[in-house]
């Protein structure tokens, strides 16, 4: 590390704790052991999946254990486990045989009781919290078992008393749970990854064919799109190879790409699996025909039938069912009547109505029903469809999927209602044909249904031509950045009318009057509504949004341990984003720092990526520095979910921050924020306060992130570039600098550095810099130089820029004649300095020889040594002199495009130099001579036609005879005064 970056005495940090925690920990650890063991209960509880309890059982069995008083075979069986010890005299066996201390079992045994009794409870968060403890009591029991055995052990040869089943089972109720859910939380997922590592990682199980199916089931129930289940089958796979997968694992993962919409891929997933040379099982043939009939594909689904058809006498009720729903997709969405399509699907409901009338098993299952009720919708209209769901009905045969089904299912009278009244009385209808007697219980989702007819026809249009629950969008991937994005979907359907917001409100009143609760699938319209509309209404939003706050506060009082949806009572971006944007959109801070307030209280989670945007969208509409931070602090204190970068998630209700993308783009939008200061007549635009705008940096390095050299450079280039550079903020960004140890300085953050100092009128640092990069050898570049040149011509300092400039050929010198080829530091960017500086010190003419001389000729012969220019140009006129004639003409360039030599920006500012010079010389003749000021000044203006004997005349006279390319470019600089 460079001196000028080295930490100060008072900043050095303090001494690292960790002897401190662990001795704490295990402190803790044994304090337990006073604990009395309780009775666990394990409930075998059946598996999710086609595979058996008996295969189930044969893959849970635990590593064979060696038998205690067989003599003979344990004396040989330390050649064949490695576990086993050399056999020893009986009185000395006991004594050298390694184990735990009585206080390390006893808290062994009690923390995998405490394990196997949060299995019993089945709740992810108690399971995934014992399972933690169960992982530290390993840990205190191995180290124990190692510090006194007298031979090497591996974690796994400890005899820590945990079964195999009983991570199993923990597994097993984690994916259970995600099925009732239909989704997999990130935390529950790295919980289940972790265990099946640790299984054989930690605990030395072998790893069965149903552990690894379990495995595959996470990913495919997992919430985030960053999880690709196909590339997990083929780890798992490559990883495992004895693992003989079955059509269930194949369908698995096509099942999820079909839900995903991604047909192709799925096809494609189904030639590897013939490939591979599984045997396909109906209920993955179901999913194909599914899949052919959606990409229309009747040819390869009639394919399929037939291969059922030859195994079975009559096609099962699922496949009928698959079968004529993909038929009902693909008439609806065809532009003229295909014939043959329509014969086919009349065939199958046939077939599929036989079906069901015929078995009284299949008689209640509402996937057929739906399907045949969709065939009638669609052939002979809702009507009559409602009409066969009458007559069809029993007693408890229709539930409430099917009402909300037959609900969709009238399009038009959804797009034609006009009043809450309407909307009931249409609900009512179709309750009374299936459920005479009330015994259905109505909930948030008809209402939902009914409110999104009122509000927003292509909702209702889109929800009925989507079939598939589709996974939460409140993950990164599906994050829209851009908030034209948004309004352009918004404009791409019409907004309700205040008559119609109107109605939902009502609906919505006489709904909660009910009793319904206000869920967010129920709020969701109308809350929306409130916030698009033209000019929103942020009070009636945030009284929604209050109202679904109590109701999960009062749930949570309740039942505090019950088990319950968590998509249904979830308040994710579809719920804040809306609101936040109105917020935006009205530019009221104070709403949603309101908001803010109530979420957070609430202990709303958001994850990581969502936090960023937000920050980055509220920031921009605030005023002050104090407005802007206070937003920042108030997201940052939400609980959030992150995700890593290597593929593993982590998602634990206390952790905070932001990811290290979006500490990045927070910097850079409070950066790019404009907060004017009050005190200012002239607007000038205050810059954010040191100490917060590094407190950012600190919190980023808090959540595990090391700020990069482009950060610090980031945030000094900021602080060197306000209209008023802050010394202030350049030197609490190099006090910050310093304390970082771990940090390796780049060139482009040293010449940040000098340049911010050189801006903040601090020579004396730009120069200590410059000495230190000297006495260390470090690199230096034309930046670097330019910086040095303008810190020098800025203070009069032009001894020393002659001396850097000597110093710096004499190093390159040394270099060449190691034979050692680097190009010269002094860039056109630092001759253009150098100029500069000499014009600042009153050298201009030494300045205007070295621009038409030597600067000229070096920079030549660099760019030939360098191969700068296109190698199909002829090579005999590749000479200094050649190139110095042709420059007078046109301008020489290299392969890239630039002009290589003197440009418009350096001889312009050789001119800016010169008229100041020349109106300098105005002045003190107009005092000497006052009756002679205004001839002085038509002699020696531009038009002019007098003496005409100035330097700036010189100059222009000179561009225009030397390089006559670029007179017409800087002819006018200088023409009026400076």
């Amino acid at each position: 590390m460079l001196p000028f970056l080295l930490p100060s005495a008072f900043s050095v940090r303090a001494s690292s704790r960790l002897a401190q925690t662990l001795s704490r920990a295990t402190a803790k650890q044994e304090s337990k052991t006073n604990r009395r063991a309780s009775t666990a209960t394990l409930i075998q509880a059946a598996a999710h999946s086609s595979r058996s309890d008996g295969q189930d059982q044969h893959d849970d069995a635990p590593l064979p254990r060696l038998p205690r008083h067989n003599a003979d075979q344990a004396a040989f069986s330390h050649f064949f486990d490695k576990r086993t010890p050399l056999s020893t005299p009986s009185s000395a066996s006991t004594s050298s045989k390694p184990k735990a201390s009585h206080e390390i079992a006893s808290a062994s045994r009690q923390a995998v009781a405490t394990f196997r009794e949060a299995i019993g409870r089945r709740q992810p968060a108690v399971i995934i919290e014992a399972y933690d403890l169960l992982l530290r009591a390993q840990q205190i029991h191995a180290r124990d078992v190692i510090r006194f055995s007298s031979r090497t052990l591996q974690s796994s040869d400890v005899g820590f008393p945990v079964r195999k089943a009983d991570i199993q089972t923990a597994i097993r109720h984690l994916v259970q749970h995600a099925q009732a859910q239909g989704h997999m939380e990130v935390s529950n997922m790295e919980a289940c990854h972790q265990m099946f590592h640790d299984m054989s990682r930690i605990f030395g199980f072998r790893i069965g064919p149903t552990d690894l199916h379990r495995q595959l089931q996470t990913y495919c129930l997992s919430k985030s799109l960053r999880f690709d289940p196909c590339q997990a089958f083929e780890r798992l796979r490559a990883s495992h190879p004895d693992w003989q997968t079955t059509s269930v694992e194949w369908n698995m993962v096509i099942s999820y790409l079909v839900k995903r919409g991604e047909y192709g891929h799925a096809i494609k997933v189904w030639n590897d699996m013939l490939e591979y040379g599984v045997e396909p099982e109906d209920a993955l043939r179901n999913t194909m025909i599914r899949v052919q009939l959606a990409v229309k594909n009747t040819d390869e689904a009639e394919t399929q039938l037939q291969h059922i058809s030859l195994e079975k006498e009559q096609l099962g009720i699922d496949t009928l069912t698959t079968t004529v729903e993909g038929l009902c997709k693909l008439v609806s969405i065809a532009k003229e009547t295909d014939e043959e399509l329509m014969g086919k699907l009349r065939t199958y409901a046939s077939d599929l109505r036989k079906a069901v009338e015929s078995s009284p098993q299949a008689a209640t299952d509402s996937s057929a029903w739906h399907a045949l009720l969709r065939y009638e919708a669609m052939i002979v209209g809702p009507a009559h469809a409602l009409e066969t769901a009458r007559l069809a009905s029993k007693p408890g045969m229709f539930g409430h999927s099917t009402l909300c089904f037959l609900l969709r299912l009238h399009v038009d009278e959804l797009n034609d209602l006009q009043s809450s009244d309407e909307a009931l009385e249409l609900l009512d209808k179709i309750q009374s044909a299936i459920d005479p007697k009330r015994m259905i219980q109505l909930d948030d989702q008809c209402y939902n249904i009914l409110m999104l007819g009122l509000l927003d026809n292509s909702a209702v249009d889109s929800e009925i031509q989507t079939e598939d629950p589709i996974l939460l969008d409140d993950d990164a991937d599906v994050l829209l950045d851009d908030a034209g994005d948004r309004s352009a979907n918004q404009q791409s359907r019409n907004l309700p009318t205040p008559n119609q917001v109107r109605e939902a409100q009502l609906l919505y009143d006489h709904v909660r009057a009910l009793g319904i609760p206000p869920t967010p699938l129920l709020v969701t319209p109308l809350l929306t509504a409130y916030c698009e509309a033209f000019l929103p209404s942020l009070p009636s939003a945030m009284k929604l949004v209050q109202d679904m706050l109590d109701y999960r506060s009062s749930r949570k009082a309740s039942s505090p341990t019950k088990r319950r949806s968590t998509a249904s009572l979830s308040i994710g971006m579809k719920i804040i984003r809306p609101v936040l944007d109105a917020c935006v959109k009205v530019k009221d801070i104070t709403a949603a720092r309101t908001l803010l307030s109530r979420l957070h209280e609430a202990r709303i989670a958001i994850t990581a990526a969502h936090k960023s945007q937000l920050m980055r969208r509220l920031i921009g509409i605030t005023t002050s520095w104090p407005e802007a931070f206070h937003i920042y602090r108030s997201l940052s204190r939400f609980p959030t979910t992150t995700t890593t970068t290597t593929g593993s998630s982590s998602a634990t209700p206390s952790t905070k921050g932001l990811d290290e993308r979006g500490y990045i783009k927070l910097l850079e939008s409070f950066r790019s924020l404009k907060i004017i200061d009050p005190k200012s007549t002239l607007g000038q635009p205050l810059p954010a306060p040191p100490e917060e705008l590094l407190g950012i940096v600190e919190d980023m390095r808090a959540a595990g992130h090391r700020p990069s050299c482009a950060i610090y450079t980031s945030i000094l280039d900021y602080y060197a570039k306000t209209p008023k550079p802050s010394y202030l903020g350049v030197r609490a960004t190099h006090e910050m600098l310093k304390r970082d140890e771990r940090l390796e300085p780049d060139l482009p953050l040293i010449n940040a550095l000098m340049n911010a100092y050189n801006r903040a009128e601090e020579p004396a640092m730009v120069l200590a810099i410059w000495d230190s990069l000297l006495a260390t050898r470090q690199e230096i570049d034309g930046i670097t130089l330019s910086v040095f040149f303008d810190t020098a011509g800025r203070h009069g300092l032009l001894a020393l820029a002659r001396k850097a400039i000597s110093t710096v050929r004499r190093i390159e010198s040394e270099t060449a004649d190691r034979g050692v080829y680097r190009r010269s530091a002094m860039s056109k960017g630092a001759w253009d300095s150098w100029l500069e500086c000499l014009a600042r010190c009153g050298r201009l003419e030494e300045a205007i020889e070295l621009a038409f001389g030597e600067m000229r000729r070096t920079l030549f012969r660099e760019a030939i040594d360098a191969g700068d220019f296109d190698s199909a140009a002829d090579q005999s006129q590749l000479s200094v002199a050649n190139l110095v004639v042709g420059s007078t003409q046109a301008p020489v360039r290299d392969r890239r495009g630039q002009v290589v030599g003197p440009d418009a920006k350096t001889l312009g500012t050789l001119l800016k130099f010169a008229a100041r010079e020349r109106d300098r010389r105005q002045k003190r003749l107009g005092a000497i001579l006052p009756w002679s000021s205004s001839s002085s000044t038509n002699e020696m203006g531009a038009g002019g036609s007098g003496r005409g004997n100035t330097i700036w005349h010189s100059l222009r006279a000179r561009i225009r005879e030397e390089l006559s390319w670029l007179y017409p470019q800087v002819k006018h600089i200088g023409e009026n005064p400076l």
